[in-house]
């Protein structure tokens, strides 16, 4: 009996290190996911990429170049959360300047989230710093704008909404100005997914939105959803992947990066695809 007894109690002491061991990996493997929503052969390829989180990033940035670069993008959309110190922006600009340098020939374009809007409040002068050389690699910085491209012989128009809880605050009204009526199509991109419950009318067509992480850690019952948020969306069941909600196509990205662990379970940081 003895022996079973230090069998176990092995058993349990040693469960805990093979668990984070697996998180651990969990947070280094991206997948590409991809989301075709027209049957058209020559839609717009969209790239999203979401809550990088650069100090607790897993992912070797070869393997994202590797991902990004066999999607084939058109246009590349950041929706949020890239630092949580002013220490991190050195890293984040190397970071997506390497993305960039790969992704020749894509559009960048990039929104802010609350982890970021957190480091601005404490130096307001790092927000137009920091969106002064993003603009300087060639980013689109889209906070309560709106931007129209032609693709393809048509027209998109994309729009980017400050976080909806953040500073400076979502205006859809100042965000959605100008877009043409006879755009193909309208792309918003936010952070936070409760951003959904307040747009109105039929455009967007599609949002891209992040910030749950997929649950980032995956506990029963969607405990971490109930405990951990205060959004209503995720509360209502709505909390990563594609839904109709509203009227129109919503995107939650699992995001890339981790909130304070580098760990993940049953929710494997993602790379978007969307064919529009």
């Amino acid at each position: 009996m003895t022996v079973y007894i230090y069998i176990a109690a092995g058993a349990i002491a040693v469960f805990p290190i093979i668990m984070i061991v697996y998180m651990r990996r969990e947070a280094g493997r991206p997948v590409l996911e991809t989301v075709r929503l027209t049957a058209s052969d020559d839609g717009l390829r969209v790239v999203q990429l979401s809550d990088i989180h650069i100090k607790r990033n897993c992912i070797p940035i070869e393997e994202v170049l590797t991902l990004v670069n066999s999607a084939a993008p058109d246009v590349v959309v950041f929706t949020g959360d890239y630092i949580e110190s002013s220490k991190d922006v050195g890293p984040f600009l190397s970071w997506i300047g390497a993305l960039i340098e790969s992704a020749r020939g894509a559009a960048f374009y990039l929104c802010y989230g609350n982890h970021d809007a957190k480091v601005f409040s404490y130096n307001p002068r790092l927000r137009r710093d920091f969106t002064k050389a993003l603009k300087r690699l060639g980013v689109y910085v889209l906070e309560n704008r709106t931007v129209v491209r032609a693709f393809n012989g048509k027209l998109y128009a994309i729009t980017g909404f400050s976080d909806y809880y953040s500073t400076p605050p979502y205006d859809a009204r100042a965000a959605m100005g100008g877009i043409p009526k006879d755009a193909y199509r309208h792309i918003g991109m936010s952070h936070n997914p409760d951003v959904a419950l307040d747009i109105r009318g039929a455009r967007p067509d599609l949002l891209l939105l992040g910030h749950f992480h997929g649950g980032q850690i995956w506990l029963p019952f969607g405990v971490e959803y109930a405990c951990l948020r205060k959004e209503r969306l995720c509360k209502a069941g709505v909390r990563r992947g594609l839904y109709e909600y509203g009227g129109r196509r919503i995107y939650i990205s699992r995001g890339l990066g981790c909130v304070l662990f580098p760990l993940r379970f049953r929710s494997r940081p993602e790379i978007t695809l969307l064919i529009v």
